[in-house]
């Protein structure tokens, strides 16, 4: 029966051995993955061993001799142990030694309720304290030791093998011994224990900085990013280092325009500057807190690479642990990126790095209706109906698309410096439902346009205080009385218009957002 640690052993094996070159190896894993995802079984892929007898790569007495080897025990690697993949990932700075006590205090919890725990690698890979490829790496070069010819002196590296296994030089057949560390040759077949260690963790510097990059310029799909990070993390299983950059060419996710791009940037360089050290979102140096919430804190930041100003939406820690919180934050940053309206703020990405959920989205240079409020007081009338007349558009635009805002308030309304609007915050956003239901919210969603449009003329909401997590649509549904509209001073058809949106009856609302600007349009003002 074939198994797929057969495969990873025959992999190391061959590449630690020269019994096949890199690239040949690399093009047997790589069609197996094309196989799986293409082929008529979905999934399904030829073992290794028989992928690389059909190149002639090798012979069927040879696989068997090697896959023979592995069961008995002779050359095999030794498993690592639970305690050293954390000391591992410590070392190479992917986690703090908190986070490694964390997962295995979560596991004995696991342990105790009579539940099997995931593997500790397995865990920091769901808890976003890493990525796959990152623990994929960091244990693919583990355990590397020098050897040194007995006979001929050339010294390579390869993974430690387990007490009493003789290796023995490809060049003159003699053998392999442990070299000491203050051998005065330099490695000739492979680097040091040391130079290994340090040229994986470039790389997977590098590799975050690549795919910094990629996401920020927009430059391939989400989908096919996530595609070579998982091969990228399957084939280090196999003893196999392949930058992301490599797999997603060979993928032919990249044009050759956008190759030749990611080769003039020198990511290098990059990833030794102070700023990349700093950060806490990949690619993105924070600079000032915007606002901060109850779920969250927005900063802005400047992209590492060209200087664009961004704002980056950063998910309390605390909240992390929430599953609904984190879902919301994950909907609300997929919706961003869908949505395409230049009254809606633009979101740009998502992600998490070391359990830290961020997303990063346009910046707007300018400040909310909130904020204008608590400094002028009231806007002229003009301007406010201005103001409700382009969110009347937005929320028009995304009950079009399916989605209702459920929070509409001055805070969640951008204003640039030419007063033009830009939605924000749709941490409550949900699904518009069918039938007489979905009328039930669209007139929620306009009963918080008229709570907007009376806070834009008199200074202030008619409900201030209310300092609920629940959206104001809610709230509506529930019953929140209406205003008394006596305070406002406005002309009588404002007065109308505030009415209609906030009438205590939905089904004498307004019917939807583009009747709101059809209403607002035929208002003549001074």
């Amino acid at each position: 029966m074939h198994l797929p640690e057969d495969d990873f052993y025959l992999g190391r094996h061959l590449l630690e051995n020269n019994l096949v070159s890199r690239e040949a190896l690399l093009e047997c894993l790589f069609q197996a993955a094309q196989e799986r995802k293409a082929g008529d079984r979905p999934g399904y892929s030829r073992p290794l061993g028989v992928v690389l007898i059909a190149r002639g790569l090798l012979t069927e007495e040879e696989l068997n001799r090697i896959l023979a080897s592995r069961m008995s025990g002779e050359g095999s690697a030794r498993n690592v142990s639970e305690a050293e993949v954390g000391k591992l990932l410590v070392a190479a700075g992917i986690l703090h030694q908190e986070d490694v006590q964390e997962c295995v205090r979560l596991q004995q919890e696991m342990r105790a309720a009579g539940r099997k725990p995931p593997r500790l690698g397995e865990m920091i890979v769901q808890r976003g304290l890493a990525t796959e490829q990152q623990v994929m790496r960091v244990l693919a070069y583990q355990k590397r030791l020098l050897f040194t010819c007995a006979g001929c002196g050339v010294r390579v590296s390869t993974v430690a093998p387990p007490p009493g296994t003789r290796y023995r030089c490809k060049k003159c057949g003699g053998v392999l011994g442990i070299a000491k560390a203050s051998g005065p040759a330099a490695p000739q077949g492979g680097m040091g224990l040391r130079e290994t260690e340090h040229a994986a963790d470039e790389q997977i510097e590098i590799d975050r900085a690549v795919a910094a990059y990629l996401r920020q310029k927009d430059l391939v799909r989400r989908d096919q990013l996530r595609e070579a990070q998982h091969l990228q993390a399957e084939f280090a299983r196999y003893g196999l280092t392949v930058p992301v950059a490599e797999l997603l060419r060979r993928m032919k996710a990249l044009t050759w325009e956008q190759q030749n791009e990611l080769s003039g940037v020198d990511f290098g360089k990059i990833i030794q500057g102070a700023e990349w050290e700093k950060q806490s979102v990949p690619g993105y140096k924070l600079l000032a807190r915007i606002a901060s919430g109850a779920f969250a804190t927005i900063y802005t930041a400047e992209s590492l690479f060209g200087g664009e100003k961004v704002a980056v939406k950063l998910l309390h820690l605390e909240r992390a642990k929430d599953e609904r919180a984190v879902k919301r934050f994950q909907e609300e940053a997929a919706l961003l990126r869908r949505l395409d309206c230049p009254l809606i703020v633009r979101g740009i990405e998502y992600g998490m790095e070391r359990g830290q959920h961020y997303m990063v989205m346009e910046y707007v240079d300018g400040r909310s209706v909130g904020q204008a409020l608590s400094e002028s007081g009231v806007f002229p009338l003009r301007a406010a109906l201005a103001i409700t007349r382009q969110v009347a558009e937005a929320l028009h635009y995304l009950h079009a698309q399916g989605t209702l805002h459920r929070d509409i308030k001055p805070d969640n309304v951008l204003l640039d410096g030419q007063a033009r609007v830009k939605l924000c915050d749709l941490g409550f956003a949900c699904p518009k439902p069918e039938g007489n239901e979905a009328d039930a919210k669209v007139g929620a969603d306009l009963y918080s346009l008229g709570i907007l449009l009376y806070a834009l003329l008199t200074g202030h909401e008619p409900f201030a205080g209310n300092s609920s997590e629940e959206p104001l649509s809610d709230q509506v549904s529930a019953g929140v009385p209406v205003p008394n509209l006596m305070i406002v001073q406005a002309p009588a058809e404002v007065v109308q218009l505030l009415k209609k949106l906030m009438h205590p009856d939905r089904a004498k609302r307004f019917g939807s957002a583009i009747d709101v600007v059809a209403a607002v349009d035929r208002i003549k003002t001074a």
